[in-house]
């Protein structure tokens, strides 16, 4: 990324490449990763879904009944390393590990146009035990999965796929307006408060506080992910995994926050006391 003099200035990798996985898994901006030799199209398949800066991609196509493809692993999460990618190949005809290099630079280059971030991959010389770091980061973005930036990924499908075999068993889909997990009698009061402390905040562990506080003390039900960020445009800032994680009232995040209980505490005076 140049600065503000046209010097090149390095960035963190994790924060770089993170909108493109994002975008890939989603599949908002697919990833497609092109032959600059011959013009052959490949395309991927997520091997390890990303979780905790790792994802390890097959890259390849089907050939006469055969996939021919390469291993792409990436892992961005810095817990030893600086961020690298391992390339293995499995298939002679797709083996030329450089080349691979090459449409995986073009690919990732393609996914980051249009933000002054350009990636370029160098061969790395000295020893890395990259079997051993990719299991440790992947397990350790298990343990703080709520918190890793690269954790918006994978369980956020789940709810949209058991709405989708709902619909198909002739089930109604779960509701997308947030009124209809509001009680009537206060709906509006509820909603005015909602406002007043989730609107103004970016991160999930602040705009999540006050829908948490409702539903723990079951004054209202749990809304969907589509129900809250449509009523507090959120949808770019918080992820479906991120907002099941924070409703989970099986983890406790706020466990050691001051602004968690006071909010609970003004939570009750104000409707409780009108619930009477």
């Amino acid at each position: 990324m140049p600065d503000l003099f046209g010097n090149v200035v390095a960035v963190d990798g994790t924060d770089a490449l993170k909108p493109v996985i994002v975008n890939d898994f989603l599949k908002r901006k697919e990833l497609t990763f092109i032959n600059p030799r011959n013009g052959k199209t490949y395309h991927r398949h997520y091997a390890i879904m990303p979780q905790g800066g790792v994802a390890v991609i097959d890259v390849g196509k089907y050939v006469d009944g055969n996939f021919v493809y390469a291993t792409v692993g990436i892992n961005l999460s810095g817990n030893q390393y600086q961020p690298y990618i391992v390339i293995g190949c499995h298939h002679k005809e797709f083996s030329d590990t450089n080349l691979i290099a090459n449409m995986v630079t073009q690919s990732l280059n393609w996914a980051l146009a249009g933000t002054n971030t350009t990636v370029k991959l160098e061969a790395c010389h000295k020893p890395i035990a990259w079997e051993k770091d990719i299991l440790h980061s992947y397990m350790k973005g298990m343990d703080n999965r709520m918190f890793n930036p690269m954790n918006v990924f994978g369980y956020e499908m789940l709810e949209e796929r058991f709405e989708e075999i709902g619909k198909s068993k002739g089930r109604p889909r779960k509701s997308i307006n947030i009124d209809d997990y509001l009680p009537k009698a206060m709906r509006q009061k509820i909603k005015d408060w909602l406002h007043e402390e989730t609107d103004q905040y970016q991160y999930p562990i602040d705009m999540m506080r006050a829908i948490r506080v409702l539903f723990e003390l079951e004054i209202i039900k749990r809304p969907t992910y589509e129900a809250f960020v449509r009523a507090f445009d959120k949808e770019q800032l918080i992820a479906p995994s991120t907002y099941n994680s924070y409703m989970n009232l099986n983890n406790n995040p706020y466990e050691h926050d001051a602004t968690y209980v006071s909010m609970k505490a003004d939570a009750r005076r104000k409707f409780f006391l009108d619930s009477v």
